[in-house]
């Protein structure tokens, strides 16, 4: 058997392509932000302390520079504002504005629809399985990422 058509290879093959296809299909239903824009926005939503751009970075599972990209343009937008924290001019916080909360209100009945139709049909039990699945991924991968970190400092 080729290594490739193993079951983890052909995992790790379809997993990229849904993270593409379901950025494409999200960028596609909305048209004043992006997909990549969306995602800190509803981590922003939720957070009950305002995280720095480390934090934001962390929870979206992206650089601190792709992290200070997207909040630089939901900046522009007015859905997120940057206040500095503390003596040093680059740890700051960011907080999601009024507009933001009230682009979350607004669009709820579309994400609803969206998530809907998305996982409709699928048994609840398979998306709690799935879901489990990517905890367990998500933190087999911050465990690599920490160990490359860990490695590329000695």
């Amino acid at each position: 058997m080729n290594i490739y058509d193993s079951p983890e290879f052909t995992s790790l093959v379809e997993i990229s392509r849904l993270a593409n296809t379901l950025q494409s299909v999200m960028d596609m239903g909305m048209n004043d932000i992006t997909s990549r824009q969306w995602l800190p926005l509803m981590i922003l939503g939720r957070c009950e302390e305002a995280p720095n751009l480390n934090q934001l970075a962390e929870k979206c599972g992206i650089t601190r520079q792709s992290a200070k990209q997207l909040v630089d343009k939901l900046t522009e937008k007015g859905l997120v504002t940057v206040e500095k924290s503390g003596s040093d001019r680059r740890n700051v916080s960011i907080f999601i504005t009024e507009k933001g909360s009230s682009w979350g209100k607004s669009n709820l009945d579309r994400n609803v629809k969206f998530v809907s139709e998305l996982f409709g049909g699928i048994p609840a039990e398979d998306i709690r399985t799935f879901a489990d699945v990517q905890k367990q991924l998500l933190k087999k991968l911050t465990d690599m990422k920490e160990q490359f970190r860990t490695e590329g400092s000695e």
